[in-house]
């Protein structure tokens, strides 16, 4: 079976695909014009989505390594015998078991940290940096234009940004598991990946 990086860019790779086909039908209607499907713009959308899923995906995973979400608590009568066996008490009877009952709670200090460092600073900029040099490099852009347009372009971006991601984010950190973020913010940014699209055509 395909790894779980391997699912995730394949689905993620999908669905900005369609984000793609959307976006240029909006352009050519706000153009005025009969949709003419592009290629050239679809293939390069694509591409950059196959290169900065994976990593993505892996800064999820270091992002839940470092600051778990949820964290296991002990359910209630649970305790352990003089040998270190967890037991659960039932009524006034104490049953040895070797599958304790745990529940699990949203850890809020962890999620709101990863919040912070994946929606408003390092993660937002590194995606948005990364976006902008792939599309100006995939258009055969000089690097000397490639810089302008990430010295003008990042900050606008990800203020736009902040109108979508914050809440996707929260909703991301404490209820998506962990291998189904990069889908679940792909298929939130199925509406972003159609404004992220036009400003591709931009570049």
């Amino acid at each position: 079976m395909p790894s779980p990086i391997v699912n995730a860019t394949f689905q993620a790779t999908i669905l900005s695909s369609i984000s793609n086909i959307l976006a240029q039908f909006v352009e050519a209607h706000q153009e005025k014009r009969p949709f003419a499907f592009d290629l050239l713009a679809f293939v390069r959308f694509v591409i950059i989505t196959v290169i900065t899923c994976p990593p993505n995906y892996l800064w999820q995973q270091w992002l839940e390594r470092a600051f778990p979400g949820r964290k296991d608590v002990d359910g209630p009568g649970v305790g352990k015998n003089e040998d270190g066996i967890e037991m659960a008490e039932q009524g006034k009877e104490k049953v040895e078991t070797s599958h304790p009952q745990r529940k699990s709670r949203l850890n809020i200090r962890n999620t709101a940290t990863k919040w912070f460092i994946d929606c408003i600073t390092l993660g937002a900029l590194f995606n948005t940096v990364a976006f902008l040099l792939l599309a100006n490099l995939l258009k055969g852009h000089s690097l000397d234009l490639t810089m302008r347009a990430i010295r003008y372009e990042t900050i606008p971006i990800i203020v736009a940004s902040y109108k979508v991601w914050p809440i996707a984010s929260v909703v991301n950190f404490s209820l998506i598991p962990v291998e189904k973020r990069i889908v679940f913010l792909s298929a939130v940014g199925l509406c972003w990946g159609i404004y992220m699209s036009l400003v591709a055509v931009r570049q």
